[in-house]
């Protein structure tokens, strides 16, 4: 039994046969970004990483985190709008928020040249059963790559590669969509639940 998050719900753009064989829109799927869980995330691997770690392998690893845990549960752990930018898919909520910490006001974990640094250890209590596993399987899949190796691995998925090559010549960014971060998967079982789960709850508004 998957537990389904009731998260926000943008722009709408496919069509999609219903239940009554009509043709109608289908909103993409998206989920807000959760800043408090996001902070627990980023603690808990700065923990796992001696309390240091770049930001741009930071970023990465949280990538691989959301996506997984999409994929398996049907939500990310942090989530927000993600974008193919130069360096790879990132979640543009989550860099702003650790961007802030260069301000170095009171914060869980401060910015310094790149590098992110916790100030004290994760809350487990800010983050469920299903995200701490999720966060152990990719730090133990990814973890021990340089943040440049795990920039070049993010530029071979999918659904970078279909984001970056439909972005506008002028632009440094483009939205990734999270129904491609199910490109690779043959059984689309929980994208369909995802997508049923978010249209029954735009329904009740």
């Amino acid at each position: 039994m998957y537990t389904m998050v009731r998260w926000g719900i943008r722009s709408v753009i496919p069509l999609r046969l219903k239940g009554n064989g009509k043709v109608g829109k289908m909103r993409n799927i998206s989920f807000l970004y959760d800043r408090d869980k996001a902070t627990e995330a980023i603690l808990w691997l700065l923990h796992k990483h001696g309390g240091t770690l770049s930001k741009l392998k930071l970023v990465k690893l949280l990538f691989w985190a959301d996506k997984e845990h999409l994929i398996r549960y049907g939500r990310p752990i942090v989530g927000g709008q993600y974008y193919a930018m130069p360096h790879g898919p990132a979640s543009s909520e989550l860099l702003n928020h650790i961007n802030e910490a260069a301000d170095k006001g009171f914060c869980p974990f401060i910015l310094e040249n790149n590098l992110v640094l916790s100030q004290r250890p994760a809350d487990k209590d800010g983050l469920s059963e299903s995200d701490i596993e999720v966060l152990n399987t990719i730090n133990l899949q990814y973890g021990r790559f340089s943040c440049w190796a795990l920039r070049n691995l993010s530029h071979l998925l999918a659904e970078y590669i279909n984001s970056w090559h439909r972005k506008p010549e002028e632009s440094k960014r483009h939205p990734i969509a999270y129904e491609d971060l199910f490109r690779h998967k043959k059984d689309k079982t929980m994208l369909d639940i995802v997508r049923d789960d978010q249209e029954a709850w735009a329904g009740l508004k």
